[in-house]
Order: C-alpha cells, then sequence, then structure tokens
C-alpha cells in the first residue's frame, strides 16, 4: 500500500527516514522524551493518549501499535475502546477524562481551544507539566498520523504485538 519506491509492503516508521536520514535520531530523541521522560502521565497514560489520537485521525497503523503498548503498561483494552466510543461515559479515571477531551478538541478543533478547556484539567488535580505533557503527545501522534498515513504505511504489514516490540522508547 506504500505510496513510496523505497518502501516495502511490511515497511514502518523506521523506514521512513531511509529518504531523509538525518531526522532518524532527532525524530527517535523526541519520542522517547515524550513517550518516557520524566512526566505526571505515566507511561500508560501516554500511550493511552497516542492510541486514542490515533482512532481519532482513524490512523490504523499508529493505533494498533499503540493500543498495544498502553496494554503492555497496563491499560485495559476494553478501555481504550470505551473512551473512543464516549469519554464520558467510560470507566476512564474522571480526573483523567478532561485530558483526554483536551487532546480530543485540541486534534478535531484546535482553532476553538480556550482558556476553560486548559482550566478542566488543572480543576481536576493536573499540573500544567501534565497539561503540557498531554499537549506534547497529542502533538506527536497528529505529526505521526500523518507522516504514517502520507506515506501509505499497511496497518496489517505486522501484528500490533510486533509494532508494539519494535519501538524503541524503551531501548534508547
Amino acid at each position: 500500500m506504500s505510496f513510496f519506491s523505497f518502501l516495502t509492503q511490511k515497511s514502518g516508521i523506521g523506514d521512513l527516514w531511509k529518504i531523509n536520514p538525518t531526522l532518524a535520531k532527532p525524530m527517535q530523541d523526541l519520542g522517547v522524551a515524550i513517550m518516557r521522560g520524566e512526566s505526571p502521565l505515566s507511561k500508560g497514560d501516554r500511550e493511552m493518549i497516542a492510541a486514542y489520537v490515533s482512532a481519532l485521525n482513524k490512523c490504523d497503523y499508529c493505533f494498533n501499535g499503540h493500543a498495544q503498548l498502553a496494554v503492555n503498561y497496563g491499560v485495559r483494552r476494553k478501555l481504550i475502546d470505551e473512551i473512543i466510543a464516549d469519554i464520558d461515559a467510560s470507566s476512564a479515571d474522571e480526573t483523567f477524562k478532561p485530558i483526554l477531551h483536551f487532546v480530543r478538541k485540541l486534534t478535531l478543533e484546535p482553532s476553538q481551544m480556550t482558556q476553560a478547556d486548559a482550566n478542566s484539567v488543572f480543576e481536576a488535580g493536573w499540573s500544567e507539566k501534565a497539561l503540557q505533557d498531554a499537549i506534547l503527545v497529542c502533538c506527536r501522534f497528529n505529526f505521526m498520523n500523518r507522516l504514517s498515513l502520507g506515506h501509505g504505511l499497511d496497518p496489517n504489514a505486522k501484528s500490533p504485538q510486533e509494532r508494539a516490540a519494535n519501538m524503541n522508547y524503551d531501548k534508547a
């Protein structure tokens, strides 16, 4: 399904840098910093946000791998499906729901963000650092989703487990 001659049907994110290899290390370093750096959000929280943003963008390639990583970090797979269907009706922690609403709006209606959106996160007990970390995950996955979809990566090329195992966030 790839749109580029240098990619095969089994290509993954790492293969995208073949055309511009100088981007590989900075992008990897950014991913590690956002997804595994010190944060009030757990690794599972950040992976759940990554999977959620990817679902909103209909990027199955990223969704499948990051949903699996979220599960690997203790997030129930059913919870991911619940928040995609309806954040408020989901069994997500009540304090986490404002973060999910924030990243949903930032993904789907970025020009409509208001102080009230941030305040709902702060009123739930989250710090500015936590909100910035959620924003960074959201931004990263809006970028990565477009990168994957724009290059035509096949979401079925590898299983979610294989894709999750090949991500280097924890190996850096």
